[in-house]
């Protein structure tokens, strides 16, 4: 029997942590983490997630609101109030809301964004740190709710496993790439120019898949060993406006463990960027940082 990887539980765990944390601030300290989320222009797809932001801050204790900017603006005069709020000491973390208009830079956005206030981890300065291997930074957070959720669920050792990251993105495949390798893993990156043939291979001898590459359907369970662990991390929209992930159907019960999409690696995403929040906040006001726990101590509370 494939044992469902529900991301649900481990959200409200890291949460209630968080809130946690938040409120033993604002008793000893008297201030409250705050956090902003940037949009410009109108994207209906953005606005179930933003709420979920908002809604998710409020409830952990967070001070969260929302600057949003008409479409047309000039991106001069946007870059010009982003660095506004990143100047604004009351503020301590920062989600800049995709998509941008078209034809914007996104490197150029993105280093607009202070590195010490980017609370999805997604700067390159911070980028350049996961590389590295440094831990006390805020990490991409689609990538380390993957991470997260087999760590959850008592994946915990990566040494001598052949993991398989399905994406090559700066911000999840590569990242949670990186994160594997960082805790042992020995790692294969594929992506949409890997051949058929080749990922084939690569999975059938896979013992930790990480699919990221936004293509539905595109990891065929009939290749997958038994024994892999799989986490979908694709969000892809069918015809009939129906999420899917890149893991075809018919996947469980082929595999000893599969993540749901939804249900899987999404709930989780939003908890780490409090979490995120909390590190950025903390290393700012307190000159020190406050760190997630090991999420298999934080399970056993």
């Amino acid at each position: 029997m494939t044992l469902l990887l529900d991301g649900r539980v481990t959200s409200k765990k890291i949460k209630d942590w968080v809130a946690a944390s938040v409120d033993a601030i604002r008793v000893r300290d008297g201030w409250v983490p705050q956090i902003v989320t940037v949009q410009v222009g109108d994207d209906p797809a953005s606005e179930r997630y933003i709420r979920n932001q908002l809604k998710a801050s409020e409830n952990a204790g967070i001070s969260a609101r929302l600057e949003k900017f008409d479409g047309d603006i000039p991106k001069e005069d946007f870059l010009k109030k982003l660095a506004a709020i990143g100047r604004d000491g009351d503020v301590d973390g920062i989600i800049l809301q995709t998509p941008f208009p078209k034809g914007w830079p996104v490197d150029e956005i993105l280093n607009g964004l202070p590195s010490g206030k980017d609370v999805e981890g997604v700067h390159p300065e911070n980028l350049g740190r996961l590389y590295l291997g440094e831990t006390a930074i805020p990490l991409p957070c689609t990538a380390w709710a993957a991470i997260s959720l087999l760590e959850w669920y008592g994946r915990s050792s990566f040494e001598q496993s052949r993991c398989a990251v399905i994406g090559r993105s700066p911000n999840v495949g590569r990242a949670a790439a990186l994160m594997l390798m960082h805790r042992h893993g020995t790692v294969t990156v594929c992506h949409t120019r890997t051949s058929p043939e080749q990922l084939k291979d690569v999975l059938s001898g896979s013992d930790v898949v990480i699919a990221a590459a936004g293509v539905a359907g595109i990891i065929d369970p009939k290749v997958l060993p038994p024994h892999a662990w799989v986490v979908d991390i694709g969000t892809n929209v069918t015809d009939d406006g129906k999420l899917v992930g890149d893991v075809a159907p018919g996947t469980e019960g082929h595999v000893e463990a599969l993540s749901p999409v939804p249900g899987g690696v999404g709930p989780i995403t939003v908890s780490l960027l409090l979490a995120n929040l909390l590190l950025c906040a903390s290393k700012r006001r307190l000159g020190k940082s406050i760190l997630l726990p090991d999420l298999r101590k934080l399970r056993e509370e």
